[in-house]
Parts: structure tokens; sequence; C-alpha cells
């Protein structure tokens, strides 16, 4: 009996697995400024109603797929390292089910590479830099049974070229900052008076 219960478990997950809606293709090739192992992450809008900008990148913020961030607006579907070749390409393959992460067909989603982090699970830091692509095509189907491949509708929010996009520190860092800066200035005018 148990044999056949693990049996069952198993052919239930792997009809699962057939069924996840799957993202493949390659986001951007010949690509100058990123090397073979930076990360590159497929991020879906689960807002439906936000565009994902470089100022959803903070400084302290962690990226794992499978998870969430923004508070919520955002799904990392998939992590997958920059390939190289003939010029190293974004790869943006992701397979999961149509609900994780709350998203839902018609979602919009980005690819988003690192130029200065490689492997999942990256902490970013002030200063790395990215880029995001996305395209005009870019939503989710309506079914988990879907293969969608990336359409040629491509927008380059950042240069991915040149990674133009850097990481910023939180707001709380430049408010540190300012006080540290006028604490100085007190200080050098008593030692002037």
């Amino acid at each position: 009996m148990k044999k056949i219960a693990i049996i069952s478990l198993l052919l239930s997950s792997a009809a699962v697995s057939l069924h996840g809606l799957q993202l493949s293709g390659t986001a951007a090739t010949a690509t100058t400024n990123l090397a073979e192992g930076n990360s590159s992450f497929v991020i879906v809008d689960t807002t439906g109603g936000d565009t994902l900008n470089a100022g959803a990148f903070t400084d302290g913020l962690t990226l794992t797929a499978g998870t969430s961030f923004g508070g919520g607006d955002y799904y990392i579907a998939s992590y997958n390292s920059v390939v190289g070749g003939f010029g190293t390409s974004v790869p943006g393959n992701a397979n999961f089910n149509l609900g994780d992460g709350a998203t839902a067909a018609s979602d919009t989603y980005y690819v988003v590479a690192f130029g200065t982090n490689s492997g999942d699970g990256i902490t970013l830091a002030n200063g790395n830099t990215f880029g995001i692509l996305a395209g005009g095509d870019w939503q989710l189907s309506a079914n988990n049974s879907s293969i969608s491949a990336y359409g040629t509708n491509m927008v380059q929010f950042g240069n991915v070229d040149g990674a133009q996009f850097s990481v910023v520190p939180e707001p709380s860092t430049f408010a540190a900052l300012a006080g540290i800066c006028a604490l100085g200035a007190v200080m050098v005018r008593r030692r002037r008076a």
C-alpha cells in the first residue's frame, strides 16, 4: 500500500510539473558589460498596475527565485545564469504555475540582468549595476499548459549593453549621510570660532 501511495504521489507531481507555465528564449544577445555567470531573473508584476523600474532595486534587497518583493508587487519566477558564446546572452527561462506568488494570466513580466552579481539569492549593494528588459507582448499566458517564447517587441528600459542602472541606498542611508554632513559643518564652524 505504501509503494502505491509513493508511486501515485510521484506521478501526480510529474503531471503538475508538465503543466507548468513555461517562458523560454533569450532576452538579450551580444551584451558587452555582462559576463558569463552574471545573474539574471524573470520577474512578474503581480499587481497589473505597476511598471518595474530601477527604484525597486535598493541597497539590502535580496533576490531569490520563488520569492516576492516590493510589498508583494513583484514575484521572482526564476533565476538564470548569463551564458557566454559568440557574445554574452541573457536567458530568461522560467517554469512555474499560475498562482505562484499570486501570478495570474496577463501579468507583465521582465528580465533583469546584473553586471556585478553572480548566483541566486543575491543581496544588492549600493553601486551594483543592472539592466531591465521588457516587451510589449511580454505577458503571462492564460493557462498553465502554455509555452511562451520572447517576442521581438522588446524594450530596454535600462541599457543592458552598458548595465545602465545602479542600486541606490535606502532613504535612511541618505538621511544618515545628511546628518553626518551637518555634524561636520557644525564642527568645522566651531573650530574656526
